[in-house]
């Protein structure tokens, strides 16, 4: 990306969004606007890939490197700098554990919530996850995000009301259903629909029934009602049905990939929508694609959807980081307020 407006904005924050299947970067200056940004197709996953689980060290050696590796021209640039990072870099398989904060809870974040990484270049600061406990009592399961509350915070930045009640729904491997109200999530619901499609699309018989995918809206509108009409069948029955349509020449191979996108956010969406009250737009968070996806699906139901730009991270992080202190409001030296710090036993 060309900086925006060269000379006219200093530097002044390194934000990560580094998630479970990519990672994108921004270069911030003044008043969190976006200078240079760079994205990296692996995210958690891919990071553990050949990395010993039970080595701290080898793991946290990989994420500093990678790190380096798509932004060490910025921190060689403007010595100094520093960086937040959201997301699951900052899990139990990422680079540091950042904890979690429970629900419900206000999204102030500040100092004492990150948790700081040192290493021999520098430091990065991880923000906290969001969590849901688990209910010993019932056998409830509880449920966590990471990265989405980063996201969440930058979205509201961008609101006309960001004090009423919200529902956002943002699209991704895990898609996430927050409900917000006066800056305080109040709970939220995780599907793992992203994951579910790149499964059954990449691996297994499915994996080998398409052919190249094109994009076809048609085969999606289709998919999508298949989906919504799974409630005597089932999503399992529903995703065999599309081997069928392939082979009898009912499905185009090609077209098979859009078709589970659409029986999968379907089928995602016809549970989890009942639970909100519909009267208000849904707000879409995450990339373009994917939010005309779920906006699509929405309008089936009858709902209005209103699509922020997946660039919220960025936002939030800014956000962030100005609470913590991390960045000042003017042009100055960004104080080191982490209250957490954790160092490599390796590095100096």
């Amino acid at each position: 990306m060309t900086p925006d407006r060269p000379g006219l904005s200093t530097p002044r924050l390194i934000g990560l969004d580094w998630g479970t299947t990519s990672m994108r970067c921004w270069l911030l200056g003044d008043d969190g606007r976006i200078l240079d940004s760079r994205r990296l197709a692996g995210g958690l996953l891919d990071m553990a890939t050949g990395i010993d689980a039970a080595d701290p060290a080898a793991r946290a050696g990989a994420y500093e490197a990678t790190f380096l590796d798509v932004c060490g021209t910025w921190l060689r640039t403007h010595p100094g700098l520093p960086a937040l990072a959201c997301g699951m870099v900052g899990s139990a398989q990422g680079w540091y554990e950042a904890g979690y904060l429970d629900v419900p809870v206000r999204l102030d974040i500040t100092a004492p919530a990150l948790t700081r990484v040192a290493f021999g270049a520098g430091s990065v600061h991880l923000v906290p996850g969001l969590r849901v406990p688990s209910d010993p009592r019932n056998d409830l399961a509880g449920d966590v995000l990471r990265g989405e509350e980063t996201q969440v915070i930058g979205a509201l930045r961008s609101m006309d009301r960001p004090d009423g009640e919200h529902v956002l729904v943002l699209p991704g491997t895990h898609t996430k259903w927050i409900r917000i109200a006066d800056r305080k999530v109040l709970s939220f619901t995780t599907a793992m629909t992203g994951e579910l499609y790149a499964l059954v699309t990449q691996h297994g018989l499915l994996s080998h029934t398409g052919a190249t995918p094109r994009r076809d809206d048609a085969a999606f509108a289709r998919g999508l009602s298949a989906g919504f009409s799974a409630r005597e069948r089932g999503l399992a029955v529903t995703l065999f049905g599309a081997r069928a349509l392939v082979l009898d020449g009912l499905l185009e191979p090609a077209a098979l990939a859009d078709y589970l996108s659409g029986v999968v956010i379907a089928d995602e969406i016809r549970h989890l929508l009942p639970q909100h009250d519909g009267t208000q737009p849904i707000i879409l968070c995450g990339h373009g694609d994917l939010c005309r996806r779920y906006a699509a699906a929405l309008r089936i139901c009858g709902v209005d959807s209103r699509v922020v730009d997946e660039d919220a991270a960025a936002a939030g992080l800014w956000s962030i980081a100005v609470a913590a202190g991390l960045v000042a409001d003017g042009p100055s030296r960004w104080p080191d307020s982490g209250k957490r710090t954790r160092r490599n036993s390796w590095s100096a």
